[in-house]
């Protein structure tokens, strides 16, 4: 029936041993050696990411402050410069307010020594009128 030659086995067995010997010298050592490195890889690279992650946010943070301190000054600025315009347009309006009143001053004067004239003129012909307005009351009646 079945005839178990040992030396054939004997023959299997050193063949089989000696591949899985050659297998793992060859292949599943180096194989499992670049598994971990990769692993090893992986890890340092996510805990590089986590670390440019929160350097990330730091200079998120910073570059918000420094955005919202730009803002603010940016705000001042624009206040000084509202509040130096008003004062300036203040100042050439009471400048021109004083001319006008001036302006005011000497016309009313003018016209205040024009009505003295004028009166000075009608006061002098008022005898003038009367002789003239007796005359023709008298042509009249």
């Amino acid at each position: 029936m079945l005839d178990i030659n040992i030396g054939l086995l004997l023959f299997v067995a050193v063949l089989f041993l000696s591949l899985i010997y050659i297998l793992n010298k060859m292949l599943y050592i180096p194989l499992l050696a670049f598994m971990d490195k990769r692993d090893e890889t992986i890890k340092k690279d996510l805990s590089l990411a986590k670390e440019m992650d929160s350097d990330m946010d730091k200079a998120l943070n910073e570059a918000n402050k420094t955005i919202l301190e730009a803002k603010g000054q940016a705000h001042e600025i624009r206040q000084e410069a509202l509040e130096k315009a008003k004062e300036k347009s203040q100042n050439k309006i009471s400048k021109i307010q004083k001319e006008l009143e001036e302006k005011y001053e000497a016309f009313a004067k003018s016209l205040h020594t024009e009505k003295d004239n004028l009166k000075k003129t009608i006061e002098a012909k008022v005898p003038q009128y009367q002789n003239l307005i007796q005359s023709k009351l008298k042509n009249i009646s």
